[in-house]
């Protein structure tokens, strides 16, 4: 099954969503994305997530404290949920050559026992197919929907989340990249043009390409601030963030 032979690609490195996707409808506690329409859902599904990260983050009731901002929430949530979609969706096109059927509309969610996205549940065989190739497909036919889903939801800006999804995808490929299986090239060449690496037809399309820039150091750091800092209890992105740097070395050119 195509889950199996994705999951036995992923390396070490990025074991921890390993098992990122999976074939079957799931248990009865799988979500179908589609149902983070309704306000209702996408409230509880944060609500849960909240909860998971309970009172010693400093969240909710149970803390003394006002419920936090439902963007700072859907930021960090978001970054679960990423990872978990971009470990497999990319192993399978830099090691195996061939997309996922990730269509957002297609697919469900599991979840960990705090709430934490983990898992997502792949459609029937033949449904779910992006409609265009690569990381292309994946943008337009996941990326794009969710983007927009979660800013009508709270009202968080677009390029916070694309930032997001450009630091994982980011490091996703960098520790696949030399490790591609045959016939995979085309399908690496379109990894390097979404995420800017260098310039493709995909690039200046992709909202991935420009999220990320270089830091003084040589890495690469996020345009925009994911807002995580503002949790209390979970830190920074470190070399990541925009604002620790700037903090950091207040001379540093600005992106």
């Amino acid at each position: 099954m195509i889950a199996e032979e994705v999951a036995a690609q992923v390396p070490d490195s990025l074991a921890a969503y390993r098992d990122g996707v999976a074939d079957g409808p799931g248990g009865p506690g799988t979500m179908p994305l589609q149902a983070l329409r309704d306000p209702r859902v996408f409230d509880a599904t944060l609500d849960a997530f909240a909860a998971g990260l309970g009172p010693a983050a400093g969240l909710g009731p149970a803390a003394g404290c006002a419920p936090c901002d439902r963007r700072i929430l859907v930021s960090y949530w978001s970054q679960f949920y990423l990872a978990a979609l971009a470990t497999p969706a990319l192993t399978a096109l830099v090691r195996l050559g061939r997309p996922l059927p990730l269509a957002f509309d297609a697919l469900s969610l599991e979840r960990d026992a705090a709430g934490r996205p983990c898992r997502f549940r792949l459609p029937a065989e033949g449904c779910g197919s992006c409609a265009a190739p690569g990381l292309a497909g994946l943008v337009e036919a996941h990326l794009r929907p969710f983007v927009e889903l979660c800013h009508e939801r709270c009202g968080i800006a677009p390029r916070i989340l694309w930032g997001n999804a450009a630091v994982i995808l980011d490091y996703v490929a960098r520790e696949l990249e030399g490790s591609r299986g045959d016939g995979a090239e085309a399908a690496c060449d379109d990894v390097a043009a979404c995420l800017g690496w260098r310039a493709g037809p995909a690039c200046s399309k992709s909202p991935l390409a420009q999220a990320l820039c270089p830091g003084a150091s040589g890495c690469r750091r996020r345009r925009v601030c994911c807002l995580r800092h503002r949790l209390p209890g979970v830190p920074s992105c470190g070399a990541l963030c925009p604002v620790a740097c700037a903090a950091q070395n207040r001379s540093e050119p600005r992106c």
